[in-house]
């Protein structure tokens, strides 16, 4: 399955102003509830799925019954484009007179339709077509008239109405299970007894989901099953203790000692320590694929000089010692000669040794003071590029994937209206 059957969320807008003249209790009973707008989407996502397997019947019942439920001149177009392509595929006077029909009532209902030339297009195309059709007049108006008026289930496919479960997946390869029947390719139409019914659907790389739905007799029952997708293992090796963010939320250190479960996509994958260059990587997975980053980090140049420089402080620490120990000696030198000058007159040459002494004792003193500061500085200044040395992801976020084209629905729901559009 393509990208043009994934689910189609609904965007609440405001309800047309062109409505506002209407009467206001008219518009409130027109208005959906909540669970027939959910049903109108399911309708719309199970008929988009089927338009893009080939199955238009199936795709045009579904587009009606959104329509009933929520109406829109667009899910009319979109349900004749289906059915012109049943006709193309698998001629049938029934289909082409349908589609003829619908593609007139959204001209009607939408004089300024924003697909009025492919509408136009495509009547100028199958009108020759209807001409020749040699069925009878009156059947051809019945089904006209049936169809302008939105159709539905029964009239999409004969007058008889039967319960049915239309149900489909967004996954690739989805297949459903019903009543414990083998598996078929999704979507599926099946025909069922009123009641609940056992519903199973699988696809590779996906968790498979289980439920109940309850078919209501003489009505066609969608459910559009979302399946979880199994994650990807991604593990990270290379400098220990590193921590390990995905989409900027921490998930581990390094090494990992467990797989990091990851959803399949495209993801950042960024390992960080401080002082080490930040290793930053776009990693796309898919389902359970295993992932293995080796993030051997680099020593950032601030931190080889944060070393540096504190290594200039130990040294003129280990110099400030070294001058004040020798300061000490001469300090001690000089009170043992002035110890003597009192006891007794100092020789000339004990006088000069103890002025040598002083002298001495303040150079190196002052050596030392120099070589402390020096030392100090060294190590606030060391301290302050080791601290902050902090990896910084520079990068822009990336920016989302452009969404693939396809079928696109608008869900408007307002104080006065609401409608549904389908585009294909």
């Amino acid at each position: 399955m393509t990208a043009m059957a994934r689910p189609f969320r609904p965007l609440l807008l405001w309800a047309s102003l062109s409505l506002a003249a209407a009467p206001a209790a008219a518009l409130a009973d027109a208005r959906p509830t909540p669970a027939q707008a959910g049903r109108a989407e399911s309708f719309f996502n199970a008929g988009a799925q089927a338009y893009e397997a080939g199955q238009y019947q199936v795709a045009a019942e579904a587009f009606l019954e959104a329509h009933e439920l929520v109406p829109s001149p667009s899910l009319l177009f979109s349900a004749a484009q289906a059915l012109r392509r049943e006709h193309l595929t698998q001629p049938s006077p029934a289909a082409l007179r349908r589609a003829i029909a619908l593609y007139r009532e959204y001209l009607r209902q939408d004089p300024k339709a924003a697909r009025r030339e492919e509408a136009v297009a495509a009547l100028s195309s199958l009108v020759p077509l209807e001409a020749r059709l040699a069925d009878d007049g009156a059947a051809a108006a019945g089904d006209v008239g049936a169809a302008a008026t939105g159709g539905g289930a029964g009239a999409a496919t004969s007058a008889e109405v039967r319960t049915r479960l239309l149900l489909s997946s967004p996954a690739d390869g989805a297949r459903v299970s019903v009543d414990g029947q083998p598996f078929v390719p999704a979507p599926l139409v099946a025909p069922v007894s009123p009641g609940p019914h056992r519903v199973r659907v699988q696809a590779a790389g996906h968790h498979d989901e289980e439920l109940t739905v309850i078919a209501i007799a003489g009505e066609l029952m969608p459910r559009h099953v979302v399946l979880r997708p199994k994650a990807a293992q991604l593990h990270v090796i290379g400098t220990a203790g590193a921590r390990v963010a995905v989409d900027g939320q921490e998930r581990a250190t390094v090494p990992t000692t467990a797989a990091i479960a990851v959803e399949p996509g495209v993801h950042v994958v960024e390992v960080s320590l401080p002082g080490h260059a930040l290793y930053r990587r776009e990693i796309r997975v898919t389902h359970e694929q295993a992932v293995r980053l080796d993030a051997d980090l680099r020593m950032t140049s601030q931190r080889l000089a944060a070393w540096t420089v504190l290594g200039v402080g130990a040294a003129g620490a280990a110099a400030t010692g070294v001058l004040a120990g020798l300061a000490l000696v001469r300090q001690g030198e000089a009170v043992d000669l002035r110890d003597r000058k009192d006891a007794s007159s100092l020789t000339p040459s004990e006088r000069d040794r103890y002025n040598a002494a002083v002298d001495a004792r303040d150079q190196l003193g002052a050596a030392a003071a120099v070589a402390g500061g020096v030392s100090f500085l060294a190590f606030a200044v060391g301290f302050r590029l080791f601290i902050f040395d902090e990896p910084r992801s520079a990068a822009a976020p990336t920016a989302p994937p452009p969404k693939a084209p396809g079928p696109e629905a608008e869900f408007t729901v307002g104080w006065l209206a609401a409608g549904v559009r389908g585009v294909f």
